[in-house]
């Protein structure tokens, strides 16, 4: 998907040499797909390459390298069997793609500090140009870290701290990223959303029905999908004119059954996987987002939503409480049943302004509001 229209980059602008840990790639094609739109959203000001290491698992064709070139951003990907140690291999399959050139880079862009961050370092190192890391991933968090390997959070620690300058998703994951050892120099940009793509029904809405949306990895442990069902069994038992769509990127079938032995089979759609621009028609025709996880940073889909024009109702983990409020939606307490069931009733009975919350949207996590924090990060990095 190219990037949006806005500005375009002048010629003198930094060049950015994008290292990714995690992205889409035919190895699995929505892997670190918020990872691609942040690039795509700072190619639009600033020429862009990105480089990509992807596994492939046991028991499958490893595709040839591949090169997608466009005028902004060119994407380099290159396949290697899936086996251990995963932090060599990355590295090894990242190095090849530098050999024999020189750079022509002003700074290397890290997203995800690991598996890519000590190809990241050494490049940065041997280029002698700055290096900074976005971040998305919640294994800093207090209650996550644990189930780290000692060896693993050396290599985070080792990269965060070659790190000019560090950029998570949300201030509660820059204060976990200190705790954690990561570095001392932060500035939070956010996740970035399509708002060309995401935007709301130029229709009135003409159902009788309300829909809640959930999209998520359908992962129960992580996303409480079953939790989402038990409010809805409670809400239906209230009102049956409420509908349930919960679609992802993981496994339906045990969600469906679990609806099934509810007794809302009738009330709730769940599938798989859809591709990005029926996301954004489902939003559409949606009259609320849903979410219920034990843990996150802050979910792209939020903004999503708001763009979109419709209202969010999710646990109060990560950094969601930076942006959703009571004008945009409902916080409930991770795992709170009886309090999801009433932010349900209140979201039911009360009035949004959809243009409101995609103000917001736009203000906050658009392409071009995003592109313009980077650019601000870069330039920092010049003026030293």
């Amino acid at each position: 998907m190219a990037p949006q229209s806005t500005p375009t980059y002048a010629p003198d602008n930094m060049r950015i040499l994008h290292i990714a840990s995690w992205y889409p790639s035919m190895a699995h094609r929505t892997l670190g797909n918020f990872v691609q739109r942040h690039v795509q959203a700072i190619a639009t000001l600033h020429p862009s390459e990105v480089w990509y290491a992807a596994p492939v698992e046991a028991g499958r064709d490893i595709p040839l390298n591949e090169t997608n070139e466009s005028e902004r951003l060119t994407e380099r990907i290159a396949y290697f069997k899936a086996e251990r140690p995963v932090v060599m291999h990355t590295t090894r399959a990242l190095l090849r793609l530098a050999e024999g050139q020189e750079s022509s880079f002003d700074a290397i862009h890290l997203h995800v500090a690991y598996p890519a961050g000590q190809a990241a370092r050494i490049l940065a190192k041997r280029w002698n140009i700055p290096l900074i890391l976005t971040e998305h991933w919640t294994a800093y968090h207090a209650d996550q870290r644990q189930k780290l390997p000692f060896w693993r959070k050396r290599s985070m620690r080792l990269t965060g701290r070659a790190c000019q300058l560090i950029c998570p998703v949300s201030e509660d994951l820059a204060e976990s990223m200190r705790t954690f050892g990561m570095g001392e120099e932060f500035r939070v940009v956010p996740n970035v959303v399509d708002t060309e793509l995401f935007h709301p029904s130029a229709e009135p809405s003409s159902k009788d029905s309300f829909e809640f949306l959930h999209i998520s990895s359908l992962v129960d442990d992580h996303k409480n999908v079953s939790g989402i069902l038990r409010a809805a069994a409670v809400c239906l038992n209230e009102q049956d004119n409420l509908q349930w769509t919960i679609l992802g990127d993981g496994d339906p079938k045990p969600h469906q059954e679990f609806a099934k032995s509810l007794g809302i089979g009738q009330h709730v759609t769940i599938g798989g996987e859809i591709k990005l621009d029926e996301v954004a028609k489902r939003m559409r025709q949606a009259s609320a987002l849903i979410l219920f996880s034990h843990f996150e940073n802050f979910p792209c889909v939020i903004p999503e939503a708001w763009a979109s024009g419709i209202p969010v109702i999710s646990s109060d983990v990560g950094g969601i409480r930076e942006h959703l409020n009571d004008e945009r939606g409902r916080l409930v307490p991770a795992g709170d049943e009886e309090a999801l069931i009433k932010a349900i009733r209140e979201i039911r009975q009360s009035l949004w302004d959809s243009m409101a919350l995609r103000t917001h949207a736009e203000n906050v996590f658009s392409v071009k509001a995003v592109a313009r924090a980077f650019h601000g990060v870069y330039q920092s990095l010049e003026k030293r």
